[in-house]
């Protein structure tokens, strides 16, 4: 298409930005020069199933059709693979998974029942951050047609090689400026303008619930989400989070930590890679004042792992390292966990079933760094520079940085940081989330009305097991009535955040006898994901339904008194009952903006009458105690 016009100023726009797209990616810091002895597992040109990025040099990814392209090849021509469909995207795009396995029968009950251990691998949650695509491509063609079939002797393998399918295809090389290559990658978010690793307690998207239903379909021992970092530079190149935090699975995470990584980190050296923890600046600028490590909500994949159970790795490759670089680290860690799965599978999976049968008495809603008053997630850690950190003092953690000095912009006259590209080593404090906070006493069950049908939906599609009955039923139920309502996002304002308005207020406990329609639902806890249903269920959890804003009806209400009514009756209260007397002076001296607003007093009388909305601000669960 031709332009014939454009005015001055709009043709001055289009040409800077121009410019600045296409110098994005010079801007950024020097790269390390970097060979490994991984580069041996590229395949030959000649080689018939040579992948598209291989054929690049690692300069591109394939578009989604030629991804699926390519597997359907490759899995039409291996009795070792197979290729099906989890799921379709809002945009009518196949999610594929590839099952790799030496087994005759390879559907879901199959499997599930196989004495080998199974691991679960996602790639492309983020499609910008697309290596673990690349790097499970070359590994499964190695397995069907090189020298790794042996991996599968006694492993189960499931493959899903781009998970935010229509996010893939929103593909552009001026996507991700702080990321070195591919040239194109896809967006951040999915066609719903929705954050996927936001999505696991809450499950709005077609691309999580189709991973969901995986999990509880074929029952992983070991689940893997790839990832590419944002932020800081450092030598790391593979780094892991999931590891050395206790959460609900302790056992799990102490195979993490004493068995799992120490191999893994050792097949990366071994093959040219620097392999680390998870990195999280603490001043979100560089590692000067530590690092920190969160156990996150069951929003994000690793916290939902831990909570149903599996050995779970959040695996953030760095995002300034060279794409071949990437993708061959994402190989070798690939292999490696096949490999110690082999022999370590039966240990993880007695271990599995002991944090599945553990039934804490009293359960944590939330984990909190020990130098630090309350829990924060990924997105709020700059909290953590208010912390007290000669309260307990962290640990330390051999940091292998790169050189930085901090300079005057002279286009905002504040300090920004450049990054040198020389390596450091240096000693820092590494802060970690392994403090349980906010307890609650267990409760046997939950019961769910069945008016609330949306949130008994969910709550089926994460394969929490429950009891529908028939009729109604009358129980003796503690449930919670919200003091303080407010509604707010992670920023502590009244916006939407990942679709939703939050929730947050203080729950305040009665025992009441609730009636529960037919089709209401019973939920144990006394089940494999039970620990799951708690954080759904308790208002207080930061990922529960109630605090993604599934129960706003209980904020409204309905019903109202006249005013002409309320004033005779009010002064009949107050001569029929001296204690009510006492209660109301008190509330007017105590509370001078209360004593200031007729309505609040009106409505403060109304509320001790039996015509009050009885329901109002009652989250409408109950737990069995």
């Amino acid at each position: 298409m031709s332009i014939k016009y454009m005015p001055k100023s709009l043709t001055f726009s289009f040409c800077f930005l121009f410019i600045f797209s296409a110098t994005a990616q010079t801007v950024l810091p020097p790269a390390i020069e970097w060979h490994g002895k991984s580069e041996l597992v590229i395949a030959d040109s000649n080689n018939r199933w040579l992948t598209p990025s291989e054929r690049s040099d690692f300069e591109t990814t394939p578009t989604y059709n030629e991804t699926i392209n390519w597997f359907e090849k490759l899995t039409a021509a291996s009795p070792l693979l197979h290729m099906v469909s989890i799921g379709k995207s809002v945009e009518g795009r196949e999610i594929y998974m590839i099952i790799a396995s030496t087994e005759k029968n390879t559907t879901a009950t199959s499997l599930k029942k196989s004495n080998k251990p199974l691991l679960l691998v996602q790639a492309g949650i983020h499609s910008g951050e697309i290596d673990g695509k690349d790097a499970g491509m070359m590994l499964l063609r190695d397995i069907a047609f090189g020298d790794k079939k042996t991996l599968l002797d006694k492993v189960n393998f499931l493959f899903i090689p781009i998970l935010s399918v229509d996010a893939h295809e929103n593909s552009s090389s001026y996507n991700r400026p702080n990321q070195r290559g591919p040239e194109n990658m896809g967006w951040r978010t999915n066609a719903q303008n929705l954050n996927l690793n936001r999505d696991y307690a809450k499950l709005d998207t077609q691309e999580i619930r189709a991973v969901v239903q995986v999990m509880n379909e074929y029952d992983p021992s070991m689940y893997m989400d790839i990832h590419v970092t944002d932020g800081a530079d450092y030598q790391y190149d593979i780094t892991f989070g999931g590891v050395d935090l206790q959460g609900n699975s302790p056992g799990i995470s102490k195979w993490l930590e004493t068995i799992y990584k120490p191999e893994v980190d050792k097949d990366l050296s071994n093959n040219g890679h620097i392999p680390g923890p998870l990195l999280n600046a603490l001043n979100g600028i560089d590692f000067s004042q530590g690092n920190v490590w969160i156990l996150g909500g069951p929003r994000y994949s690793d916290s939902y792992g831990n909570l149903r159970h599996m050995a779970t790795l959040l695996i953030e490759n760095h995002s300034l390292k060279p794409y071949k670089q990437r993708v061959l680290g994402t190989y070798i860690l690939l292999e490696s966990t096949l490999k110690l799965l082999a022999i370590e599978g039966q240990t993880l999976k007695e271990i599995i079933k002991t944090d599945k049968a553990t039934r804490s008495a009293s359960f944590p809603l939330a984990w909190k760094v020990p130098q630090m008053k309350e829990a924060i997630d990924y997105e709020s850690i700059a909290q953590l520079q208010s912390a007290d950190n000669d309260v307990t003092p962290p640990d330390s953690l051999l940091f292998l940085g790169i050189k930085s000095r901090i300079q005057k912009s002279p286009i905002t006259h504040a300090d920004y940081i450049t990054w040198l590209g020389q390596p450091e080593t240096m000693k820092v404090a590494d802060y970690k989330a392994t403090e349980p906070i906010d307890f609650i006493i267990r409760p046997k069950g939950y019961w769910v009305p069945a008016f609330c049908d949306e949130v008994i939906a969910r709550l089926k599609l994460h394969g929490i097991e429950m009891v529908t009955i028939p009729e109604a039923r009358e129980v003796k139920v503690e449930m919670y009535r919200i003091e303080n309502p407010k509604i707010e996002n992670e920023s502590h304002k009244a916006m939407p955040y990942e679709g939703h308005m939050q929730v947050s207020g203080n729950p305040k406990s009665e025992i009441r006898n609730e009636i529960f329609p037919s089709g209401s639902v019973y939920i144990s806890t006394d089940q494999p994901l039970g620990d799951l249903a708690i954080l759904l269920l308790e208002p207080n959890s930061k990922d529960s339904f109630f605090s993604w804003g599934f129960f706003l009806s209980i904020f409204q209400r309905t019903e109202y008194i006249e005013g002409y009514v309320m004033e005779p009756m009010a002064e009949s209260m107050l001569e029929a009952s001296p204690e009510l007397k006492q209660e109301f002076r008190q509330k007017m001296e105590q509370d001078k903006e209360f004593a200031n607003d007729p309505d609040a007093i009106l409505t403060w009388f109304y509320s001790k009458t039996k015509y009050y909305d009885d329901r109002y601000l009652l989250y409408p669960v109950g737990r069995e105690l």
